[in-house]
């Protein structure tokens, strides 16, 4: 039976899934997530009793605030990348704060701790992405620069004959494929010096559904099922 953390500690998971962190903050609360599993089912236990809260408010989008992301947009890039953004919007922004910190759980297996103040782990992952489409579908996937390995952990992931690819986006906003990843379980992509540079801060990962002939693809033959945007602890 796991011991229990610390009152600080289940407070700082507290803000996490609530979403109220930022900065420096927030990075440290996500490298705890990855690093101890006392501190992750912190982070769930909150969730779970805080869901039942959203359920009560009925949600009312803004309006015409993707008219105003795209007059922003056209601002600053070009038309060809302004299409590419429209392409992928239908999930790009499916997911709050509170599944970037249930995904950053499943990157790897943390490792225990037992400690009553909050820790600065000596190793995490330096980049990750969380990957998500709603309640169908959720992917964490963190990256060694070192070695240039992908270390994808599918989820959550709709039953399918057809099986996952990853994609990259870089700011060019033209998706390259990742290959093919497991529907369940890990999987660990190694990248090719040109992957490992179009695999940094700022672009998106995504995942379709493909057939596996033909593997890898020149492009995804339809909307992705999840998405995420690359980050730096």
């Amino acid at each position: 039976m796991a011991n229990p953390i610390s009152p600080a500690l289940d407070a700082l998971a507290g803000e996490l899934a609530l979403g109220v962190l930022e900065g420096e903050a927030r990075a440290v609360a996500l490298r705890q997530v990855v690093q101890s599993q006392e501190f992750a089912a912190s982070v769930i236990g909150w969730q779970q009793r805080l869901e039942p809260l959203f359920h009560a408010y009925a949600e009312v989008p803004p309006p015409d605030v993707w008219q105003a992301i795209e007059a922003r947009l056209d601002v600053l890039i070009a038309r060809r990348q302004v299409r590419q953004v429209r392409f992928w919007k239908g999930t790009s922004f499916l997911t709050g704060s509170l599944a970037a910190s249930l995904a950053a759980v499943m990157i790897l297996s943390p490792a225990e701790q037992r400690s009553t103040a909050v820790p600065q782990p000596a190793a995490a992952p330096a980049v990750f992405a969380q990957l998500a489409g709603g309640k169908d579908a959720l992917i964490a996937a963190g990256l060694d620069t070192g070695k240039g390995q992908l270390k994808v952990r599918a989820v959550v992931l709709p039953a399918s004959a057809l099986v996952p690819e990853l994609w990259v986006i870089p700011r060019d906003g033209v998706p390259r494929s990742l290959g093919l990843i497991n529907p369940q379980g890990t999987s660990l992509v190694t990248l090719t010096p040109e992957q490992r540079q179009l695999v940094a801060e700022g672009a998106v990962l995504a995942i379709s559904l493909e057939l596996a002939d033909g593997a890898p693809h020149d492009a995804p033959s339809s909307t992705p099922i999840a998405t995420g945007t690359i980050t730096s602890l």
